[in-house]
């Protein structure tokens, strides 16, 4: 049994990245070896397992057969000699395709130490082509390491366009796209992987935004410099869609990140249409729970402003009305649940009536 720290981790370490996560690879073992000295397999077909004191995933060396559509669909053949270059030459691009021994002795078969010094990301072999998840991933890294000027080089490229032409794609399980896309917009320069993905025609995965980019990419620009925004940044580049339902529910979005997009979209169309009438904002606003718990709208109001979409006084003057809605209060008294609801909305559409900001 040897012992290889493989992936991500080796990747940063040679960048001067911090990383959290490491990733092993086993080489000259096998399933029952690994079983004997407490490893715990993760799934049943999938020869990966948990160190039983770390917790982290040690991978036996293996080889890949495609068998079917998708990212899913392999056969591994885990024999005790499939070398550590083999097992590298099925890996997506070759900075991620580097190993490192326990003496810290590196492995590099294909040349990921010399695109590392280039800034280049290529993909390692036509085993690449097999797994239309890496479209994905590779936008992602893309994103990843936009603050070191990496960049794709053309074969990846013209690979990365044959692949997101190729049927594959729609067999893609939508939580695995989401799980790349959220990563990538929780990095700085988040722009850059739906830039990346138009570049590449992957961009057309994404219901509506195609429709809505020119616009909307500017806007994700603003924030290139923030991490951890995502509901923020997946409203932007959605915002205006009329397809974004659609998306979300494809791809699995989380209804916390939902629900800001559908808030902020609206917020939008509050101050962009001129013609809207009090009692329609008013009714929104109900629909929003904004009664209950305002974070969503005044976030939303903050990210207009952000966004220069609106002036610091109009985002005075929408605070300030949001403000005095909240604090609307009527004599209850003797009065029936829909008596109480009707006085309370007649008030409220009094206290909408005082502010120019609202037609």
């Amino acid at each position: 049994m040897k012992i290889y720290l493989v992936g991500g981790a080796v990747r940063d370490e040679l960048l001067g990245i911090p990383f959290k996560e490491k990733d092993w690879l086993v080489v000259n073992s096998s399933h029952e070896e690994m079983l004997e000295k407490g490893f715990k397999q993760v799934g049943k077909h999938f020869p990966v397992y948990l160190h039983p004191k770390s917790k982290e995933e040690y991978a036996l060396a293996r080889k890949e057969t495609k068998i079917g559509k998708g990212h899913k669909k392999f056969k591994f053949d885990t024999n005790l000699k499939i070398s550590l270059k083999e097992d590298l030459k099925r890996r997506d691009i070759t900075i991620n395709a580097i190993a490192k021994d326990e003496s810290g002795k590196l492995y590099d078969p294909y040349g990921g130490i010399k695109d590392i010094k280039s800034k280049k990301i290529r993909i390692v072999s036509k085993a690449f082509f097999e797994d239309p998840l890496r479209i994905f991933r590779v936008a992602r890294f893309k994103t990843k390491l936009s603050e070191l000027n990496f960049s794709l080089t053309e074969e990846t490229i013209k690979t990365l366009k044959e692949m997101s032409d190729n049927e594959e794609v729609n067999y893609l399980s939508g939580e695995r796209i989401w799980d790349e896309t959220k990563k990538a917009l929780s990095y700085k320069n988040s722009s850059n992987y739906f830039k990346t993905l138009k570049k590449i025609n992957a961009l057309q995965y994404f219901d509506g935004l195609d429709n809505v980019y020119k616009e909307n990419i500017k806007f994700l620009e603003i924030l290139d410099n923030s991490e951890n925004r995502i509901s923020e940044k997946w409203a932007i580049i959605n915002l205006n869609s009329n397809l974004a339902k659609d998306l979300e529910q494809k791809i699995k979005i989380p209804n916390k990140i939902s629900n800001f997009r559908k808030t902020f979209n609206k917020m939008y169309l509050f101050q962009e249409n001129g013609n809207i009438s009090k009692k329609e904002l008013l009714t929104d606003l109900n629909k929003m729970n904004f009664f209950r718990d305002e974070t969503l709208v005044n976030t939303s109001f903050l990210l207009l402003k952000e966004l220069k979409i609106i002036s610091s006084k109009e985002l005075k003057a929408w605070k300030q009305m949001l403000f005095e809605l909240k604090n609307v209060k009527i004599n209850v008294e003797n009065l029936k649940p829909d008596e109480i609801k009707s006085m309370l909305f007649e008030k409220r559409l009094k206290t909408i009536s005082l502010f120019e900001y609202v037609k």
